[in-house]
Formats: C-alpha cells, structure tokens, sequence
C-alpha cells in the first residue's frame, strides 16, 4: 500500500509531523514551534520532547528555545521526501530562528 502523500494543509501536516516524531529517537529534550505559511491562517503547532518521547499539539509554544517557519507546500514537500530540509532553509523557504544547536539537533533527527 502506497503512503499517503502529505498535503499543505494544517491538518495533513500535523498528523504527518505527529507519526514523524514518534517513529525517530531524540536524545535531548527541547521543543519548537512550528509556524506554518500560506492558506491556514498561520497556525502553529509544537512539537516537545521530554524524556525522549515527543508531544505534537496545535499551539503556541512560548518561550520554545527555537522556532521554524515554513511556507506550508514546501513543509509538505519536505515530509514527502520530496524536498531536502537543508536545502528549503538555504533557499529561504523554511527559517529556523533561535537556539541553532538545539535546532540542528532537532531538525537533523526530524528530517535526516
């Protein structure tokens, strides 16, 4: 059975970041807001890591040692595989702001 693409939507990416998350080991706890750009009203989500396991809700997350904002086709195209998160970073497509290691670290687990 072929996976299911991810959409830019806010809900398609939210259940793709949430089964994302919980299939990867993080070795340090942090978390991120998510900001997503384009037709969805940008909503956020975070994503928390304590003790290894992740939490994905549809929040704010103050205070989030880091933050990224993404533009929602790319985001979705970055969690199809269709697109290298690195390269959406460098092209201005997605932007990462805040603590850089926590989010190296972060993003490299997420999308490596």
């Amino acid at each position: 059975m072929p996976k299911k693409k991810v959409e830019p939507t806010f809900a398609s990416i939210f259940r793709a970041v949430e089964e994302k998350a919980s299939k990867v080991s993080f070795l340090q706890d942090t978390a991120t807001q998510i900001t997503l750009n384009g037709n969805l009203d940008n909503l956020p989500l975070y994503v928390k890591i304590e003790d290894g396991r992740p939490e994905v809700a549809p929040y704010e997350y103050i205070n989030a040692p880091f933050y990224i904002d993404a533009d929602a086709e790319t985001f979705a195209s970055v969690l199809n595989g269709d697109k290298n998160f690195t390269v959406a970073v460098a092209q201005g497509s997605i932007t990462v702001n805040g603590d850089a290691a926590q989010a190296i670290v972060f993003c490299a687990t997420l999308f490596g």
